[in-house]
């Protein structure tokens, strides 16, 4: 075998060990990745080719890279390229209904399929992001941000559903609302404390396998998590809800009354 033969087959064979490990949950979307220079030992094979086989995956949407922060585990298969091309032909407001959509279902999905791990998952980040004031699903200091719409929270919730097409469609999406097109037309209008107490409603009803009450906790939590603005910073209400239907829904997530 010669050289050039022999260094894509290293090339190839990183890329491989790197993708395995994502795909079998092994490193969970979210989860930061062991830097280079101890994936170069693991593997046996030079920086360069780690380095290689890394950008192949951050081309595919599956890893991303932050400058002083490490590589993170973006998506659990390689289809958020691709849905970024295919999400630019539909407007922001299409784009975010279907968000809402993917994170209402995920959640019914993990209170059927969370394991006991999940769960302990979900429930140190709820923790974490405790008076995290509008962050971190919503950061727009920096266009380079992976974190801006991505609680890791929502991302827990994506892993404890056991779908990876629903994660990988999340994953795409939130990649198309951080484009610069994108990012000034939304804001975050729930406070701090409006966050939490949606989470801990979807974490309980999580919890309690209750996939209905999963339901219409997240369908309240997502109203007013990202919206959009217009040009004169107004919100424009995502959801149009006569009285009636805002109380049922309050009466299903249990609104004011004592957990």
């Amino acid at each position: 075998m010669n050289a050039g033969s022999s260094g894509s087959t290293r090339a190839r064979a990183a890329l491989a060990y790197l993708r395995g490990r994502i795909t079998t949950g092994e490193w969970a979307v979210g989860d930061r990745i062991p830097v280079e220079a101890e994936l170069a030992e693991q593997m046996g094979v030079g920086r360069s080719t780690v380095r290689e086989a890394v950008r192949s995956l951050a081309s595919l949407g599956m890893l991303e890279t932050n400058p002083g922060r490490g590589t993170f585990v973006r998506s659990a298969s390689p289809t958020s390229a691709l849905l970024n091309d295919f999400l630019s032909d539909f407007s922001l407001e299409e784009i975010l209904s279907y968000r809402r959509a993917l994170e209402i279902e995920a959640a019914q999905q993990a209170a059927h399929h969370r394991t006991d791990e999940d769960l302990a998952a979900l429930e140190i980040a709820a923790e974490e992001e405790l008076g995290c004031s509008r962050c971190p699903v919503l950061n727009t200091g920096s266009e380079n941000d992976v974190t801006a719409f991505d609680s890791r929270f929502h991302q827990l919730l994506f892993v404890a559903a056991k779908n990876r097409l629903l994660a990988s469609l999340y994953a795409g999406i939130n990649d198309q609302l951080r484009t610069p097109e994108h990012r000034g037309r939304l804001a975050n209008v729930g406070s701090a404390a409006a966050m939490e107490r949606d989470h801990a409603r979807v974490l309980d009803a999580i919890r309690r396998g209750d996939f209905i009450d999963a339901v219409h906790s997240m369908a309240n939590h997502v109203d007013h998590d990202v919206v959009i603005v217009n040009d004169a910073q107004e919100v424009v209400p995502p959801l149009t809800r006569t009285p009636e239907q805002q109380e049922r829904i309050n009466q299903a997530s249990g609104v004011g009354e004592a957990r």
